[in-house]
């Protein structure tokens, strides 16, 4: 698990000019002329997160809406932190929507802080995710200071346990139904009856 990002995304030169001549406010962020800057965020940041969600550490995915740029601090509340490096990391869907718009921020700044101090939840660039949660089976989550506890609260990361037991539940009533009908094939070798669990195996995994 890749604990922090070591390097934010530093913009050209070119980028550089294009944000300031077509940025105003946090709306503008979704204009398409921004579209290949948020690749080029998105490819560096999945080689300094481990491909891997900043809150919940889950693997990303490369289709449509199966990552999102995490603004740390909202670009809504913000706006001026919209394209600053540090503010940028990269989450799953679902905590980028839970976080929302949380307030993150201890007290109201003026400059983007410079250290960890200023966060009431860990901070993919300035804190090792490590010293803060625990992840226990892949999904159970477990706070070791305050700030892993607010992250924890803040994306709502309970809610892995919860859909990690409805899969394995899922996959077990599959599994027994799967055993239970070919187990009725009472007519059917012993042999063929394996071959055929065998290839449903196969087929759902």
């Amino acid at each position: 698990m890749t604990d922090r990002i070591h390097t934010p995304y530093t913009f050209s030169e070119e980028e550089l000019q294009r944000i300031k001549d077509n940025f105003t406010f946090h709306g503008d962020w979704e204009k398409v002329v921004f579209d290949d800057i948020k690749k080029n965020i998105v490819d560096h940041l999945r080689q300094q997160q481990g491909n891997t969600c900043c809150y919940c550490k889950y693997q990303l995915g490369y289709d449509i809406k199966q990552v999102d740029i995490e603004h740390i601090v909202p670009k809504s509340k913000y706006e001026k932190f919209t394209f600053n490096g540090k503010n940028l990391a990269l989450s799953c869907p679902a905590c980028n929507t839970i976080k929302s718009t949380k307030e993150v921020l201890k007290k109201t700044v003026v400059r983007y802080p410079q250290n960890s101090n200023h966060f009431r939840i860990i901070h993919a660039h300035y804190d090792n995710y490590s010293e803060h949660i625990d992840i226990v089976n892949k999904c159970i989550f477990v706070a070791r200071t305050s700030k892993g506890s607010e992250t924890i609260t803040f994306c709502n990361l309970f809610r892995l346990s919860v859909i990690e037991e409805k899969v394995k539940a899922y996959q077990d009533i599959n599994l027994n139904s799967i055993y239970q009908i070919v187990s009725n094939l009472s007519d059917v070798d012993p042999d063929v009856k394996k071959k055929l669990i065998d290839i449903i195996l196969d087929t759902i995994r």
